[in-house]
């Protein structure tokens, strides 16, 4: 749970001071960090404006997460040329300057109650590299400094500084070797930068950090990064979370959105990225577990699922668009995947021109225009909506042998990364039926025969208006295709799919229940309802507020 454990800069939301914390008071927000009070560097603060500060935040029952304060953004030699930022109040200051405001800061961190300073690392020169060593033995004498009074400094990934990414704070830490200068992580700064790939930025300084900020960053068409609302740009946050919560980090999260919408306040932008962080992580399960390797997540219905196995995928494709140029995808076309599919349309973020487009499966013997083929299903739910940079759909129009060919050719060029796929009614993984599902099949796609229960789930479906109305036969990926899949994300709600759930997850691993092979695949997760689990003393929970 990440929610009493979540604050705000004050000056993120309004100049004002008291605007801001009766702001921060009625989101239900716990933390409050400071930066700037009524326009006025926190370091620049007299001692009754101190206390005033301290009695406004207590009257709210709040607590001071840390002083935002802008120490060290300073040149090391004024005569040098260096990049430069946001002073939030400061003028341009020496070194020696900053050091006395490092004793002061102390001082009012004492008196707030906080035991955590931000710093930066100077103006970024021109070759940070070669003054590594004048950093590092400036923080060394700062952090000797802060433990004498039961400080910790909060070295920050700021991009103007020579800490400008996660690689460079590191070093700077790891030089320092002490345990009053720890890593402040800003995901968001560091997606504003060149060096952007999550996780290998995360794994830099995870083993180093003391407190999180919060914002997010987006890149569009080439041009300059700006900072968006949460959830709307390059951060996987529900993957950094996760991580983070998984690696032990037991600290603090505070939105530092750095966003205002066009014509708007900058309370406005940090509601907005304080809503993005609620959706992301309003889509609570009833129940996880593992079946081997099958990670299964349920859900209250299918609506709650779908959102969540959406909000999944897209933080997966966006962690890989922060590794690789272009991201291979296969989806399937159902009615079980409606909510998945809508959902995933309004994900923020997701750059659809480096993604190349597959389905997994087409019918043989409907004219081009039927409305009930899967290449129409996908390009009127996704595919014209988010508009991928390529598209590859299966032409059930020509012969049977040069298609195959052709989209065997065309899945065959690279690794598939991602497959959003269902499960049938008698338990087929795409068309692989029972009676024609192989696991050590040698084609990569093939035509088959339905069997009659899947023709009648499409009945059932509402696809088709009776039994004799279904085609007989389709082309599909096999088996061993989708398995080669390197994520996959399995959505199937409903109680008609009640049945071959539970032989997925308790059966043999057999043809029988072709989707019971997902139990061998090193990164499956299926996402299923209450209905389609099957279990109905599934407890009921309440979803305000979601999990981390």
């Amino acid at each position: 749970m990440i929610w009493d454990r979540l604050g705000v800069i004050s000056d993120e939301v309004s100049h004002d001071f008291i605007e801001a914390l009766d702001w921060i008071q009625a989101e239900g927000l716990k933390y409050v960090e400071i930066r700037m009070v009524d326009g006025i560097n926190i370091a620049n603060l007299t001692d009754e404006q101190v206390e005033q500060v301290r009695q406004e935040v207590d009257n709210r029952s709040l607590h001071i997460s840390a002083l935002a304060s802008p120490l060290f953004k300073c040149a090391l030699d004024p005569s040098r040329p260096v990049e430069a930022g946001d002073r939030f109040g400061q003028e341009e200051e020496s070194v020696e300057t900053h050091f006395d405001k490092l004793a002061r800061t102390i001082e009012i961190a004492n008196k707030l109650g906080t035991s955590l300073i931000r710093i930066f690392s100077f103006w970024r020169e021109k070759e940070p590299d070669q003054f590594v060593d004048e950093v590092a033995g400036h923080l060394k004498k700062a952090a000797e400094i802060a433990a004498r009074h039961n400080i910790t400094l909060l070295l920050e990934n700021e991009g103007s500084c020579n800490g400008g990414y996660a690689f460079e704070v590191a070093k700077l830490i790891r030089k320092v070797n002490a345990p009053s200068l720890k890593a402040l992580w800003d995901p968001g700064n560091e997606a504003l930068g060149e060096h952007w790939s999550y996780p290998e930025v995360y794994n830099e300084v995870k083993e180093l950090l003391a407190h999180v900020h919060l914002k997010d960053a987006l890149i569009e068409n080439g041009g300059k990064p700006s900072c968006v609302p949460i959830g709307s740009g390059r951060v996987p946050y529900v993957q950094q979370i996760h991580d983070l919560e998984k690696e032990g980090y037991s600290g603090l999260y505070v939105i530092e959105t750095h966003y205002i919408p066009p014509g708007g306040s900058k309370m406005e932008g940090t509601k907005q990225s304080l809503e993005g962080l609620r959706k992301l992580f309003s889509h609570p399960s009833l129940k996880e577990e593992t079946a081997e390797h099958l990670k299964v997540k349920v859900f209250e219905n299918r609506q709650i699922m779908g959102a969540a196995a959406a909000v999944a995928a897209a933080t997966k494709i966006k962690e890989l668009l922060s590794q690789k140029d272009q991201v291979r995808m296969i989806f399937a076309a159902a009615p079980s995947q409606n909510e998945f599919l809508a959902e995933l349309v309004n994900q923020q973020g997701i750059d659809w021109s480096r993604i190349t487009a597959f389905h997994m499966d087409e019918y043989i013997g409907l004219p081009d225009d039927a409305p009930q083929k899967f290449s129409q299903f996908l390009t009127d739910r996704l595919f014209k909506l988010v508009k991928p940079g390529e598209l590859h759909l299966i032409q059930s129009s020509t012969t049977i042998e040069q298609e195959c060919q052709r989209y065997s050719d065309l899945i065959a060029a690279a690794p598939i990364d991602i497959i959003c796929l269902g499960i049938g009614e008698n338990g087929h993984i795409a068309f692989n039926d029972p009676p024609v599902a192989d696991f050590e099949d040698s084609f990569i796609i093939k035509p088959v025969e339905l069997d009659a229960p899947c023709r009648q789930q499409q009945v059932n479906d509402g696809c088709f208006p009776d039994f004799d109305a279904v085609p007989t036969h389709a082309l599909t990926l096999t088996i061993p295709t989708m398995m080669a899949g390197a994520h996959l994300f399995c959505i199937v709600p409903g109680s008609t799919k009640r049945a071959a759930v539970e032989q997925t997850l308790r059966g043999p691993i057999s043809t029988s229940c072709p989707a019971s092979i997902l139990r061998t695949h090193p990164d499956c997760t299926l996402y299923v309802d209450r209905d389609s689990y099957g279990m109905l003393q599934v407890p009921q929970v309440s979803t305000q507020g979601g999990q981390a």
